[in-house]
């Protein structure tokens, strides 16, 4: 065997017993088919400076980009960038159970320098994780350009990596369990590729036809990776005309990749006419949600969410079925007992983050909610109403959490501005007739539902064929604090099918209603009203407290377990040592 062959045939075993490892503890998770129910808990406040009403773990003048995906690990981690500060170069903040901090200021790269939202991993007593990345563009250097990797236990130590050759931009980036990064790499020449980058080891999945000739696809769309080092992407195999040719694929390192679904164009029985140019959500049981559009009998379009589950596709959300009168477009989520996240206005005209396990339905908050903040009782609510008041994309993990950002004000009062929040919703499953307290969330020992503490491309009510938005990573030019999900480059009032926009995700030329080049996905970055523009007082950033420790890596292991329980790690101990002997004969 060549060396090159020798090389691939140890990467695909490494990559197999990674997945074999994770696989057997999905396998063990159970399947909570019920929705929980949410309580919020506060994670951070942001606000501009100068409001009276301050800020929470972070200091005034520390702002979320207009759009934004929170990651949330299993553990309760999450971390968000922040796109404007005091010193004027963007961050990454990060913290756990209600406690965090900036842990990451990017240096003086110049003025166009700007991070990606970060991927992150989550902590647990065998092995301390906590691992961040995140993608930087922009650099006057381009050196400095690249995948950046650092650990939370020591945020100075960062290591840049810039793969695969050629690459100038990484976006969509996200990082697994298994420490391996996924993200679509865009290069300087043109053409775009699904890249795995992991320890040791890099591929890539597939490619257009600009960077491959060989290759079927003429675009690549915001793709979504899970910690079998799969991604799921949907991908143009012709522009669009009256139809759209497109397919959502399973791109996978070892095998051929698994077509989940196509448009009508490519397949006449096919209910999608068109997919939705934001991320789809892919779980680690190869399960998939995305948002689309389907023709009626009148030929009009309808926002449809569906849900595929290995073999077929059944509806969970669309326009003006149940209490859903318009699903919004911002990625959805899912994990892996299948609760499917997203956003969408209620019968009533109100915007709310919802789950769904494809038969129930249920809100996890919505507009003019009143919630526990900092401040005291607040309420879910923008000073202007047709401001969006959620923010970017909401993210669920396995224990059935999620995570988002909303706009707060006073109980009474919608014109006092106390800035943007970001939450945990955390689940809480009713008591079963086994006597056990609920399922993924919910502490054990805590009684049924206690409280264990007291939206990217697109925008609210858009034509999922006006055409995607800017991409969320765009950086200059964004307003983040322009109100939630207000354009931040079209100012008020421009119409989202205006014209061709500048989404990458908008393919070759834009399509053929391919919107403004507006992020619609711009969320309530907004600390600030529409248009106001906050003025960074150039002074050193006070950040509240210190970093919060991460998790200990021990424990004396006192909490009593059933035998049942362990047997997950007793299989992930055996699974170490098949990798291992894989590594050696490799």
């Amino acid at each position: 065997m060549s060396v090159a062959g020798r090389k691939r045939s140890a990467r695909a075993s490494q990559v197999r017993g990674r997945t074999l490892a994770l696989s057997v503890l999905t396998l063990a998770t159970p399947a909570w088919a019920e929705v929980p129910d949410y309580t919020l808990e506060l994670q951070a406040r942001t606000n501009l400076l100068g409001n009276a009403s301050g800020a929470y773990n972070v200091a005034p003048g520390n702002l979320l980009a207009g759009s934004l995906q929170i990651p949330l690990t299993d553990d309760g981690q999450i971390a968000f960038r922040l796109a404007i500060t005091p010193e004027g170069r963007q961050a990454v903040w990060w913290g756990k159970d209600g406690a965090g901090q900036r842990i990451y200021v990017l240096p003086d790269l110049g003025e166009d320098a700007r991070i990606s939202d970060p991927g992150l991993r989550s902590q647990s007593n065998l092995i301390s994780h906590g691992n961040l990345a995140f993608a930087v563009t922009g650099a006057a250097s381009a050196s400095q350009n690249g995948i950046y990797r650092l650990n939370v236990a020591s945020p100075d130590d960062v290591r840049i990596e810039r793969a695969p050759i050629g690459a100038s931009n990484w976006s969509s980036l996200q990082l697994n369990e298994a420490d391996v990064i996924g993200f679509r790499a865009s290069y300087g020449g043109g053409g775009q590729s699904y890249f795995l980058l992991g320890s040791g080891w890099a591929s890539t999945l597939v490619s257009d036809n600009i960077a491959d000739s060989s290759s079927p696809y003429s675009f690549l769309y915001s793709p979504r990776l899970n910690d079998q080092a799969q991604i799921a992407g949907v991908v143009d195999r012709a522009s669009g005309s009256a139809e759209f040719f497109q397919e959502l694929r399973i791109f996978n390192v070892t095998i051929e990749s698994q077509l989940v679904a196509q448009t009508r164009g490519l397949d006449a029985n096919s209910p999608v006419y068109r997919f939705a140019s934001v991320q789809p959500a892919l779980n680690n049981q190869g399960q998939v949600a995305f948002l689309g559009t389907a023709r009626d009998a009148s030929g009009r379009n309808v926002t449809t969410l569906w849900f595929w589950d290995g073999t077929e596709l059944r509806v969970i959300a669309q326009d003006g079925l149940g209490e859903i009168r318009q699903l919004e477009f911002f990625p959805p989520d899912i994990n892996d007992s299948g609760l499917v996240v997203f956003r969408a206005f209620d019968a009533a005209n109100l915007r709310a983050v919802w789950v769904s396990d494809g038969q129930a339905l249920k809100r996890v908050v919505s507009e003019h909610d009143i919630v526990t903040s900092d401040l005291g009782p607040a309420r879910i609510d923008q000073e202007t109403p047709s401001n969006p008041v959620f923010a970017g994309s909401p993210s669920i993990n396995e224990r059935g959490d999620v995570a988002l950002a909303a706009g707060l004000a006073p109980p009474d009062n919608d014109q006092e501005e106390w800035g943007t929040a970001v939450f945990i919703a955390r689940a809480s499953f009713p008591q079963t007739d086994g006597g056990v307290d609920g399922g993924p969330g919910e502490d054990p020992d805590a009684g049924p539902g206690t409280d264990p503490d007291g939206g990217t491309d697109g925008g609210p009510g858009e034509d999922p064929d006006a055409g995607p938005g800017t991409d969320p990573d765009a950086g200059p030019g964004e307003d983040p604090d322009a109100g939630p999900g207000t354009d931040p480059d079209a100012g008020p009032g421009e119409d989202p099918d205006a014209g061709p926009g500048t989404d990458p995700d908008a393919g070759p030329g834009g399509a053929p209603d391919a919107g403004t080049g507006a992020d619609p996905d711009a969320g309530p970055g907004a600390d600030a009203g529409p248009g106001q523009e906050p003025e960074p007082d150039g002074g050193p950033s006070q950040d509240a407290g210190s970093l919060p420790p991460p998790p200990p890596d021990g424990g004396c292991g006192c909490q009593s377990s059933s035998p049942s329980a362990l047997l997950p790690w007793m299989l992930a101990g055996l699974m170490r040592v098949v990798m291992g002997r894989r590594r050696k004969d490799a």
